[in-house]
């Protein structure tokens, strides 16, 4: 009995119920139903753009750059951790030193938002070292640093070996070598001349009494470590090619599910390949991708997003510099959006005043995270219907005091408040909640039974309010972590 097809309209009506991953996913396995399916709304309930990732629900695609080593090439230990951990996240030249991803090659549609980020070019010695980039492949002081360094290292670990390494300590189960300095400034800014005039074997001797009291596998994990640091150099100074393939490895994973892992020829740069991805997902939709959480919370970050695509947005979640967010987003918001149902903005204390904007007055629930600004007033005139503050609580940072919590209970009650209107607070402790009704009591009269206090507001409501403790886990293995919590909302009398 022949097969057939579901009919177009079938298949959009089908196409409407299924989850926004496997419906991608069969999108590219099955070119024939494409255009029906850019065609169906697209439901997604998380959305988050990144530069080189794009979550969507619970499942995220990761593109990174993958060393295929060739055989018989060693692989020392920290490109092995970069495989297994996935990859790099930054484009490679042909002599394998680091390329920063590509930001200023922007089309249309494409979100460029935050400021450039110029790094410090200038080589620090005797600090912690990483991978040297593209940019440094000149260096001669980082390079004669490095082989230095190795050198010496090398010799120290050879003769500890030869006399059997009596004392040889356990290597710990968390292990942080630190590198001995060895160079006098003199000497360092000697490796950054034109011509570098080598240790005598005196000075080498010097050298390596430094390290007698350095254990043996923190020899061994900076030898390995430099080695590492030294590879482009190598293929650059010796005319050696590079000793793997590089590749563009897409990983798709989700929580409780195996990785899956796509690699492909490395034949443009990570920007272009997320630029691709993207349009694979997201490109040539006629319709309006409607999505329940959408979150923009990075910094100096390139978001490729296809030209023309639209989404309508339910919950929105902002860094700081929200008013520039807003602006940024735009093009891809769209109208029928506004007012969101949910809004949450982490302040780092860097912002203007968020407070007047549009937005944020006119969403009936707000979530406000990070920095507590030192202007109250700007909190407790808020006119939304709930708001949660959820700002650090930690001992360093500011967190509400009592003084702070009792002119929302004054605010409630003379704009006599509507029911439903809620403001709950993260609070430092238990004490808090207490003393904060006991104040109530006192000052308005406020009923107290236990954990609670009621005000009567004259107009067939209450106002309630109340502390209450939540348990929740930091991670697998880490003992529970309690917080508390002040509620005040406004309920039938």
């Amino acid at each position: 009995m022949p097969v057939t097809g579901l009919q177009y309209d079938s298949l959009r009506t089908v196409l409407q119920y299924i989850e926004a991953n496997k419906r991608l996913h069969l999108s590219q396995c099955i070119p024939t139903i494409r255009f029906a399916e850019r065609a169906v709304p697209l439901k997604i309930n998380y959305l988050q753009f990144n530069e080189l990732r794009v979550n969507i629900n619970s499942t995220t695609y990761q593109l990174s750059l993958y060393r295929d080593f060739h055989q018989r090439e060693e692989v020392v230990d920290p490109f092995q951790k970069e495989n297994d951990m996935g990859g790099v996240q930054n484009d490679l030249d042909q002599f394998g030193f680091l390329v920063p991803i590509n930001r200023t090659d922007v089309v249309p549609g494409e979100i460029v938002f935050g400021d450039v980020v110029h790094q410090n070019r200038n080589f620090a010695p005797n600090f912690h070292l990483s991978f040297p980039w593209s940019y440094q492949q000149n260096d001669e002081q980082m390079r004669r640093y490095c082989e230095n360094y190795l050198k010496i290292y090398q010799i120290a670990l050879m003769r500890r070996l030869e006399q059997g390494d009596p004392e040889r300590e356990e290597t710990p189960a968390h292990p942080l070598p630190v590198m001995v300095r060895l160079f006098s400034d003199d000497e360092l800014l000697a490796m950054a001349g034109l011509v570098y005039q080598e240790l005598t074997e005196e000075e080498l001797e010097l050298k390596l009494v430094l390290l007698n009291q350095t254990p043996t596998w923190s020899l061994e994990m900076i030898i390995t470590r430099l080695r590492y640091y030294l590879q482009p150099f190598d293929c650059l100074h010796n005319n050696r090619a590079i000793p793997f393939t590089p590749l563009i490895q897409l990983t798709i994973y989700r929580k409780g599910q195996e990785k899956r892992i796509e690699r492909y020829p490395y034949t443009v740069k990570l920007h272009a390949a997320m630029r691709k991805l993207n349009r694979m997902m997201f490109g040539g939709r006629s319709s309006i991708v409607n999505v329940y959480k959408f979150s923009f919370r990075l910094r100096n970050e390139v978001l490729r997003i296809p030209e023309g695509m639209k989404i309508r947005v339910r919950d929105l979640r902002l860094e700081e510099d929200m008013n520039r967010r807003l602006e940024a987003l735009n093009n891809i918001i769209d109208e029928s959006s506004y007012p969101f149902e949910v809004l949450s903005v982490f302040n780092t204390g860097e912002e203007d005043d968020p407070f007047a904007h549009p937005v944020l007055t006119s969403v009936p629930k707000l979530i406000l995270e990070g920095l507590k600004p030192d202007d109250m007033t700007r909190l407790w005139n808020l006119r939304n219907e709930i708001i949660s503050f959820k700002y650090y609580t930690g001992i360093r940072v500011r967190t509400f005091t009592v003084d702070d919590l009792l002119p929302f209970v004054r605010n409630i009650l003379a704009a006599r408040s509507p029911v439903g209107v809620r403001r709950s607070f993260e609070v430092r402790d238990k004490a808090l909640g207490n003393n904060f009704l006991i104040q109530v009591a006192e000052q308005f009269n406020g009923v107290r039974r236990k954990r609670t206090a009621t005000i009567p507001m004259g107009n067939d409501s209450i106002l309630k309010m109340f502390y209450k403790g939540s348990q929740f886990s930091a991670g697998e293995g880490l003992p529970q972590i309690r917080r508390w919590y002040v509620t005040m909302k406004v309920v039938e009398a």
